[in-house]
């Protein structure tokens, strides 16, 4: 029976960071994957959305060149669906070249591939197919899958989800997304460009709960605006064929039809099938359970990523995967901080958002919290004709950064400023003094500096 310093549970983002780091500080490590190396950002997740979402994004824009002064586009011929989406496969394939078994056999690092996943037999034991091994420590990186919430009525019902959607070669021609989260939202807007006729549901007031209201309520108007259908405050009552679903909205029953339905209702935590009792190691469902050190129940076995934190996001796992090995390797002298954790939304216009929500900012700060917004409105985004959006920056008492929501071009990318601003608490009149090139789109970030700071002369 083979023996190993450290296994990897799960080849996704977590377990890569995971498993690399740990071989370069000399562990003899061994990674199990169940399904494809690369996980579900890889494969059904982070890259091929935003592969589609760049290709739905150019084909929405294409009418809009008579506004820059070019000639106007005829499409002369019907989109092809099935070829975009073998486009996005190519993409995808592109890197999953580098994330291969034999890619991380070179490195030294034994990788087991098989269906039957990981079990462990007790802490120290692990069964991965027909191979038991023996590790002195492990990381669990197993990751989520797509939650489905069981409609009566649903038992013919092919419903599509992250996974399997990227099978899909045919454009359906209607297309409800059951929940209006991120997933609905990104898809969602691509789809309607691409030419499909969207509607998303929300048992909620408003679709994207995670953003605050006003983003929510910006990105609503956008959405309506291309012509996607939003029913928010919605119950799903029944499937009444595999086509048909009826929904109850203020009193009244609304029909909806569709080729398609997705799934989208959130995930699941991927603990089935672990042996998790064997090893000690308790869970809910939620997820499983470690302290701050995220160490489990049992000592010598940690686990970072979406199956054991709210937080669901690829770089969550990656920081969380390195916390993990600090910890094995040095003892429980580093815990997980996500206090200051940015996340973005790519739907156009891209929204982010980094440190406390403004609900949490208003209950931590009360009256004393002074919330500045400037508008997408400076020079770059008037060039680029992307006017539209906002920086909402939110400071403590002392004028240090405590949040910051946006939504905007290329947010996802300027809003990474106000985390090193969080982060390193790096003070307004800093950020006002310092140096942006012009013309970006991050000098709105100085521009809400530096006006903030004009208020309070």
């Amino acid at each position: 029976m083979k023996q190993y310093d450290l296994a990897v549970i799960g080849a996704g983002s977590g377990g890569l960071v995971a498993a690399t780091s740990a071989r370069r500080a000399g562990l003899k490590t061994v990674m199990i994957e169940k399904n494809k190396i690369g996980g579900e950002c890889t494969h059904y997740g982070c890259v091929p959305s935003k592969a589609l979402l760049h290709t739905s994004k150019t084909y929405h824009a294409l009418p809009d060149n008579t506004e820059l002064g070019l000639p106007e586009v005829a499409l002369t011929q019907p989109l092809d669906f099935g070829k975009v989406m073998e486009k996005v496969d190519e993409i995808v394939q592109g890197i999953y070249a580098h994330e291969t078994p034999e890619v991380f056999q070179k490195q030294g690092i034994d990788v087991i591939v098989d269906p039957a996943g990981a079990q462990f037999l007790d802490p120290g034991t692990l069964r991965a197919g027909q191979v038991q091994l023996k590790a002195k420590h492990s990381i669990i990186c197993t990751g989520s899958s797509p939650r489905r919430v069981p409609i009566p009525g649903d038992e013919g019902v092919d419903y599509l989800h992250n996974e399997n959607f990227w099978t899909l070669r045919e454009l359906p021609k209607k297309l409800v997304f059951i929940g209006g989260g991120v997933i609905s939202a990104e898809l969602g807007q691509a789809m309607a460009r691409l030419g499909s006729q969207v509607c998303i549901l929300d048992r909620n007031t408003r679709i994207l709960k995670v953003t605050n209201p006003e983003v929510g309520a910006h990105i609503s108007q956008v959405f309506e605006t291309e012509g996607i259908r939003l029913l928010t405050s919605a119950e799903v009552i029944r499937f009444d064929t595999p086509h048909t679903m009826l929904v109850k909205q203020a009193g009244r029953v609304i029909r909806l039809e569709a080729d398609r339905f997705f799934m989208a209702a959130g995930r699941s935590p991927n603990v089935k099938g672990l042996g998790l009792e064997q090893a000690g190691i308790a869970y809910t469902a939620s997820g499983i359970q470690t302290n701050e050190y995220l160490q489990t129940t049992a000592s010598n076995i940690y686990a970072c990523g979406d199956v054991t934190t709210t937080h669901k996001f690829t770089h969550t796992a990656s920081y969380q995967a390195g916390i993990c090995l600090h910890n094995i390797l040095h003892g429980n002298s580093k815990p997980s901080d996500l206090s200051v954790l940015p996340w973005a939304i790519f739907t156009q216009p891209e929204i982010g958002h980094v440190g406390l929500s403004e609900a949490e900012a208003r209950r931590l700060y009360g009256a004393d919290l002074d919330i500045f917004k400037v508008d997408a409105a400076i020079d770059r985004f008037i060039t680029d004709r992307k006017r539209g959006g906002f920086l909402q920056v939110m400071f403590a008492p002392n004028q240090q950064v405590v949040g910051a929501q946006a939504i905007g071009a290329h947010a996802g990318e300027w809003i990474q400023l106000l985390t090193l601003a969080i982060r390193h608490r790096i003070s307004a009149k800093e950020m006002a003094d310092t140096i942006f090139s012009y013309p970006t789109y991050s000098e709105i970030v100085k521009k809400a500096f530096t006006r903030f700071l004009r208020t309070k002369n």
